[in-house]
């Protein structure tokens, strides 16, 4: 079974759509995958003159969730998922404005680059915390999908409200010492969410 997700940073949507195809276990099982494994640069946003018709909107990341259920591993009175999790940047629709990224200085640029690293972290950070829910979790056997699609609608609510407090905390205006807090958040967080692997 392959769920998407779609989150859009800046302004918010969700996409959801199903595949009910159970995959043939890998040695992928169990981690999350990000695509790409790295710090974002700008080469990774498409040049566009307006973002999503706001000319407030300097630069957007857009990241997709696609979790496949690996393996449905069945006991006497539950069943556990084997899943994995890819977080990939949807770089089609992830965007820096031609304006801003002609005529703004080089460490404006970087700030703002920064930033949107941020936004792609909490992405990764939603990927752990789903596969740990769902290696803790017992599914019943015939409700297994439900009780799934619970966890990762919980995860993705977090989602945007993390993402919406990362904007309001530390832009609008800039403020150099919010960001470095998210900063430390996102290094702790994801080396927590890691070691419960």
């Amino acid at each position: 079974m392959k769920l998407y997700f779609l989150l859009f940073f800046g302004w918010k949507m969700m996409f959801a759509a199903t595949d009910l195809s159970l995959n043939t276990p890998t040695k992928t099982e169990g981690i999350v995958l990000i695509h790409p494994n790295r710090r974002l640069v700008w080469d990774d946003f498409k040049k566009v003159d307006i973002i999503s018709n706001r000319s407030t909107i300097n630069a957007i990341t857009q990241s997709t969730c696609v979790i496949d259920i690996l393996k449905i591993n069945e006991n006497k009175e539950y069943v556990t998922l084997d899943i994995a999790v890819k977080i990939n940047l949807h770089k089609e629709l992830s965007q820096v404005k031609n304006d801003f990224f002609n005529t703004k200085d080089e460490q404006t640029k970087k700030r703002v680059l920064h930033h949107e690293n941020g936004h792609f972290l909490i992405a990764q950070i939603i990927g752990h915390r789903i596969l740990n829910a769902v290696n803790k979790f017992k599914f019943e056997k015939k409700n297994h999908r439900s009780q799934l699609n619970n966890i990762i609608r919980e995860n993705f609510k977090d989602w945007k409200r993390l993402d919406s407090q990362y904007d309001a905390q530390s832009t609008k205006p800039h403020k150099p010492e919010m960001q470095a807090r998210w900063d430390s958040f996102f290094e702790s967080e994801l080396k927590s969410l890691k070691q419960e692997l």
